[in-house]
């Protein structure tokens, strides 16, 4: 058995927990992002609601567990944000009515969230999505007009706080790895996070395809 503070039986240390995390993680990162194509030049307006649509149906149910499994055990020491109330912003403002974004499909494959490495493991991707909403958002910008209060709001995010966010999440990562948290635990929950993200994207795709006979995301 590998040493549980080590990755993939490397020797502790030989990669920075932070650098192990991304490399774990770098193949379903893709996989998600190659499913999404938020940066594609052909982004329509429908699809990008329709993407927001696949976001609030994961960031609904797993916000909601992480804030389950926080108060369940010791107390995280990180304040939590609420983003699927931004995605919720962002679907009204393009149109859907809250009756309609109640109806909304969730995901209901999501990653283990019980013990605070497996809540670690997935905020991981959660706050690291909102380093790159910090690219998307003036594309968006560009492409539609929209903005903070008028369909982009998720991507927006802390705006200019993004990055001191990003260091705080980052150190509170560092502390749990000094404290002796499991690091195989959560980066099997990064993976897990990521994967489930990707097959509910890809999911959502699929069913779509086969009641209209489109290709993916399409318009």
């Amino acid at each position: 058995m590998t040493n549980p503070r080590s990755f993939e039986g490397r020797p502790e240390g030989a990669f920075s927990f932070r650098q192990q995390l991304k490399r774990a993680t770098a193949d379903l990162h893709r996989r998600l992002e190659t499913e999404l194509r938020l940066v594609d030049p052909d982004l329509s307006l429908d699809r990008y609601r329709r993407i927001l649509e696949c976001f609030f149906g994961f960031y609904a149910p797993v916000e909601a567990g992480i804030a389950r499994a926080s108060s369940a055990g010791p107390a995280l020491g990180l304040p939590l944000r609420e983003r699927a109330a931004l995605v919720e912003s962002d679907l009204l403002s393009l149109g859907l009515s809250r009756r309609d974004v109640a109806a909304l499909p969730r995901c209901a494959d999501l990653p283990r969230l019980s013990g605070t490495e497996a809540i670690a493991g997935c905020l991981y991707v959660l706050e690291g999505a909102c380093l790159g909403g910090q690219l998307i958002a003036p594309a968006l910008y560009e492409r539609f007009g929209i903005a903070r209060g008028s369909g982009a709001s998720f991507f927006v995010g802390d705006g200019d706080r993004t990055k001191a966010r990003w260091s705080v999440f980052l150190a509170w990562l560092e502390s749990l790895e000094r404290a002796g948290a499991r690091i195989d635990e959560i980066v099997a929950s990064a993976r897990a996070t990521f994967l489930s993200f990707a097959e509910w994207a890809e999911r959502l795709d699929d069913s779509r395809r086969a009641s209209e006979g489109a290709t993916p995301w399409s318009t």
